[in-house]
């Protein structure tokens, strides 16, 4: 059970099941956050923190470890401009680590790569902003880190799947002088390139090898002043070997604010654009309607064939909405619609085709008479599909922004790319699907849902494009080489699970799942097929859910790569379970 079964429980039900599950403490904040009560949460954090702080014991445990590769450390600080004052603080930080020897140096001045790279001699540079606090650890975990080997459970086939690290990176936090606590967590995921080109999420502080550096020392990488996001991008580029470290290992020392930290000030489209251009990808940057945060809309080289696939059984009422939005609503205009008919019983419904079709010759039906099974039937009328993209949508869905397919062609036909979701509302504009994270619930369940848009509690994760591990098929495109090479859905799975099945068939594929939350779409969900609420579907539901965990058992055991270890597996929204 998880926190997505409350939704039919009444008060009595759902107090029970959070006794149960998360304890009395737990049960009270919730409840008296129901009631409108102010609960302190940074207090809650605090308690996490202490308990994760490493003792005096492990830290002198950790001085004495000897790894097989114990390289010289260069702690470089960025204190160009105005940061010189913070940067003492930062230098001052560096002296308790349990890590030695450790070299720091201030910056002041904008240096070239090559010319820090002659004057230091080190086999790992630790690249650390002004105002940055390391814990105690933080380089031990780092060296640790680069000790360790990777494994890469969708690497590819012919692709290494598994890495020595080259970078490394944590999670981090905030720390307020004034009231001597930290704050604000931020729960990263592993290496996405795609979340870099929306802002700099690797943060102030991170591990480079020098043979890594030795690579980009000869270009123009800008080091200092732009919160190294310049030299983020070049070592995303140089190399995939980044290892991301699910621990909150640095802080930012600044005041406490309610918002999601990131650096407004910034010109990050400048880095993005420098990235773009150096990797031949054609697109424009824009400012996201949030402050410090970017949206890259990428170029469409050619017009390709859009084959856009709805299953749909009677219900002409709702089916008429979505095609309409498409035909009238829909900026992107080189598509055929397939309408995969399922037995439907009422004689509107074929009348309903027969004049959809003469309106217009882009919609075309073709016939499914067995039993439904929703996988069986998308791979029936992807038969038909003369498209180079498949789009798998749900009859109860409606378009929202006229540029939503657009969006979701733009980044599903780029290279590397196998599929494309996009953001779902609910009819009252909550979130329906933001991605899918797999293990949440034991299985797999969307991010966001339920949640409100843009509330800043879940930046970044309601605004960026990003790397997913599955979309919904609710609105989903694939490339149809993609999908025929991974063989199309899985038809043991007749209704649950099918589009996060293939999607991870996708990713085994060594292709990439992109997420485009400015692809917008309201999904009146199961108002065609209905909800799992008799004996027969809830049994089938759960034989499918057994048959998806045994398939997966070892990428499910693993974890979700874009989804930090330290979130809760009971929620979709980002938090912790302190």
């Amino acid at each position: 059970m998880n926190d997505f079964d409350t939704v039919n429980m009444n008060k009595a039900q759902k107090t029970m099941y959070y006794l149960k599950e998360y304890g009395f403490n737990y049960t009270m904040r919730r409840a008296m956050k129901k009631l409108g009560f102010k609960v302190d949460e940074e207090s809650e954090y605090m308690t996490w923190v202490r308990k994760h702080m490493c003792s005096s014991k492990e830290l002198e445990e950790q001085s004495k470890k000897q790894f097989a590769f114990m390289p010289g450390v260069a702690v470089l600080i960025d204190g160009t401009g105005t940061r010189e004052k913070e940067a003492g603080f930062t230098k001052a930080s560096f002296k308790k680590q349990s890590y030695k020897p450790v070299k720091t140096e201030i910056i002041t001045e904008k240096m070239s790569l090559s010319s820090l790279l002659e004057q230091e001699n080190a086999e790992v540079f630790i690249f650390a902003n002004a105002g940055t606090m390391p814990r105690h650890n933080y380089i031990y975990s780092c060296i640790a880190a680069m000790n360790e080997k990777v494994e890469l459970l969708y690497a590819g086939e012919g692709k290494e799947d598994s890495f020595i690290p080259d970078m490394v990176y944590t999670d981090e936090d905030c720390y307020s002088s004034e009231k001597k606590r930290y704050t604000k967590p931020f729960f990263k995921p592993d290496m996405s390139m795609e979340l870099l080109c929306n802002f700099q999420y690797v943060g102030g502080m991170f591990a480079v090898r020098r043979s890594l550096l030795e690579k980009i020392k000869d270009s123009d990488v800008e080091v200092f002043g732009n919160d190294w996001y310049d030299i983020m991008f070049y070592l995303f580029e140089a190399t995939t070997r980044i290892a991301h470290i699910p621990e909150v290992c640095f802080a930012k020392h600044m005041p406490e604010t309610d918002k999601f930290v990131r650096n407004e000030a910034l010109d990050g489209k400048y880095y993005i654009e420098r990235h773009l251009k150096r990797t031949g990808t054609e697109g424009i940057v824009v400012k996201s309607e949030v402050p410090g945060f970017y949206h890259v809309k990428y170029a469409i080289k050619g017009n390709p064939l859009l084959s856009i696939i709805i299953p749909n059984k009677d219900h002409i009422d709702i089916l008429d909405q979505c095609i309409q939005s498409i035909l009238h609503h829909n900026n992107y205009k080189n598509f055929e619609i397939i309408i995969a008919e399922n037995n439907s019983v009422e004689e509107e419904t074929f009348a309903y085709y027969d004049k959809i079709k003469k309106e217009d010759n882009r919609i075309n039906v073709v016939y499914w008479k067995k039993e439904f099974n929703y996988s069986a039937i998308n791979n029936f009328a992807a038969e038909f599909a003369a498209g180079e993209l498949l789009l798998f949508l749900n009859n109860d869905t409606e378009l929202i922004s006229p540029d939503s397919f657009t969006e979701m062609v733009s980044y599903c036909y780029r290279p590397g790319v196998g599929a494309t979701g996009a953001m779902l509302y609910y009819e009252d504009d909550t979130i329906q699907h933001g991605g899918v994270v797999i293990k949440i619930g034991g299985f797999a369940a969307n991010a966001l849902w339920s949640l409100s848009d843009r509330d800043e509690r879940y930046y970044p994760y309601s605004v960026t494009a990003r790397e997913f591990t599955a979309c919904t098929a609710a609105c989903l495109m694939m490339k149809k080489s993609v999908f025929q090479k991974v063989g199309g859905f899985d038809e043991e799975l007749c209704v649950a699970l099918n589009d996060v099945d293939i999607c991870m068939k996708v990713r085994k594929a060594g292709e990439l799942i992109m997420f485009n939350p400015y692809a917008t779409l309201h999904h009146y969900e199961s108002k065609s097929r209905g909800f799992e609420n008799t004996p027969e579907k809830q049994a089938r539901f759960q034989r499918e859910i057994a048959y998806f965990q045994s398939k997966w058992e070892k990428e499910l055991e693993a974890g979700d790569p874009y989804y930090n270890k330290n979130q809760t597996l009971h929620r979709a929204d980002y938090s912790m379970d302190y």
